[in-house]
């Protein structure tokens, strides 16, 4: 995606009833009309209508024509674009491993933020290592998440806000990994960019499309509206 199609869609996404018929659409087996969106999400069908062109323009959604039956009109049907849908095998399989990480939540995450700080030290080359001032240590790190598929944001506040996790779904359901892993990689990271510096704090999902790095010396909480 490039940067303007990212900002056409944390434009459309900055509305709250958008991600709400985002997340229905997600979630169902298969595409929903408009009256089964206002239904869901409680609201006119007009107004989800209007929310639906929006998501279609971004490329979030697409729509389809479904033949009429009888002497009905033709219904429209929505689902998430190709970018928005799950990701098929291999979703199932980072899901099965991310399960299978350990015995127990608190296990999974000890192991993934280890993992997550050996991931740090594969990241970052040699040269980049050493004495970093506050800020060439964020900017590695936006370079890196940059790399890894997010598209980072720095906030007035100083935290780093994460747009597009490319693990989203994965780190919903086991949090415990996806979320942990990048706890440790951020520490990791700052412990030898800036070994001064406090150990950053992962907010995650702060939003649903959203999460924050806070780096421990930020005034206020991420603008995330």
């Amino acid at each position: 995606m490039s940067t303007q199609d990212r900002a056409r869609a944390h434009a459309v996404l900055s509305v709250p009833a958008r991600l709400d018929i985002l997340d229905r659409l997600r979630a169902s087996p298969h595409p929903l009309d408009a009256h089964a969106v206002a239904a869901a999400t409680g609201l006119h069908v007009t107004t989800a209508r209007s929310h639906l062109d929006a998501l279609i323009e971004a490329g979030i959604v697409v729509s389809q024509r479904q033949p009429p039956q009888g002497r009905g009109r033709p219904r429209t049907l929505y689902a998430p674009s190709s970018r928005e849908r799950d990701g098929g095998p291999y979703q199932e399989l980072s899901d099965l491993l991310a399960a299978h990480f350990g015995d127990t939540p608190a296990q999974r995450t000890r192991r993934a933020q280890r993992a997550g700080r050996d991931w740090a030290a594969r990241r970052l080359e040699a040269a980049s290592e050493g004495s970093h001032s506050a800020a060439e240590a964020r900017q590695v790190v936006a370079g890196l998440f940059t790399e890894m598929g997010f598209d980072p944001e720095p906030a007035p506040t100083g935290r780093l806000l994460l747009h597009d996790c490319p693990f989203r779904d994965t780190a919903r359901a086991h949090p415990e990994v996806v979320c942990a892993a990048h706890q440790g990689l951020l520490a990791g990271l700052l412990a030898r960019l800036n070994p001064a510096a406090p150990v950053p704090v992962l907010e995650p999902f702060v939003r649903p499309d959203l999460c924050a790095v806070d780096f421990g010396d930020a005034a206020s909480e991420p603008e995330v509206g």
